[in-house]
């Protein structure tokens, strides 16, 4: 049996980004670990090897790409307890990073979750209704359901983006404004979304925060939304519509 827990394949499919690349070989190495240690027909005698193995070259990548907070655990009763602390300690390292690397892809952007998205269907569902009810042309209808539908295929993907969403929002509050039946709901769903959308992402960014501590770069603030008259406002200037 190979108790090899990490290969030269293995290292030629890492990705080049420092913290990613130790993420990656943290979750090969304790995948293959636990699978020998697990694995009926394997020799007893190289369980202290494979745990020994495992925190050998965690511990050495982590100095070599200088990922803070991994030291190889060698002071408690045994072998096993030592194993257990490292694996919690190297568990929340690696935890940390694929946080920041979900929540960093676009810098304005926001994992929504589903009672978020459950709550932002009713009131695309209120717009839609309005929109039928409405006295708005029947060109105008199709094109404000479009945006609509267009917004919402951004609701449901990974990560909405706050740039492309919250354009089809503002384009959808400048339409539903004009003397129609559809003014009373449009805005208020509009400023809802909006706000439901911000909570999120503020909710996100505190735990980024709490598991992370303060970051070195000013934190982009969460969007912010009113409705003005016949003009969805966004209170971020990054966020030009």
């Amino acid at each position: 049996m190979n108790y090899e827990l990490i290969t030269e394949d293995d290292y030629d499919t890492l990705p080049p980004e420092p913290e990613k690349r130790f993420a990656a070989i943290e979750r090969i190495c304790r995948k293959n670990m636990m699978e020998m240690l697990s694995n009926e027909q394997h020799d007893n005698s190289y369980d202290p090897l494979l745990r020994t193995q495992y925190m050998t070259i965690v511990a050495a990548t982590a100095e070599e790409l200088g990922i803070d907070g991994i030291r190889y655990i060698d002071h408690m009763n045994s072998l096993e307890d030592d194993l257990r602390e490292f694996v919690r300690v190297a568990t929340g390292v690696t935890a940390k990073i694929r946080l920041r690397s979900s929540s960093g892809r676009d810098a304005l952007s926001v994992r929504l979750g589903n009672r978020t998205k459950g709550l932002i269907e009713n009131e695309l569902t209120k717009l839609r209704a309005s929109v039928a009810e409405s006295d708005l042309s029947e060109d105008k209808k199709v094109r404000l359901l479009g945006k609509i539908e267009e917004f919402r295929t951004e609701l449901h993907k990974e990560r909405l983006r706050f740039g492309i969403s919250l354009a089809v929002l503002a384009s959808i509050g400048a339409m539903v404004v004009g003397g129609t039946t559809i003014l009373a709901e449009g805005p208020a769903a509009i400023a809802t979304i909006t706000h439901l959308i911000g909570v999120d992402k503020d909710r996100e960014d505190a735990e980024v925060l709490r598991l992370d501590g303060p970051p070195e770069a000013k934190r982009i603030a969460a969007p912010v939304a009113s409705v003005k008259g016949s003009r969805l406002v966004a209170m971020d200037d990054d966020l030009p519509f």
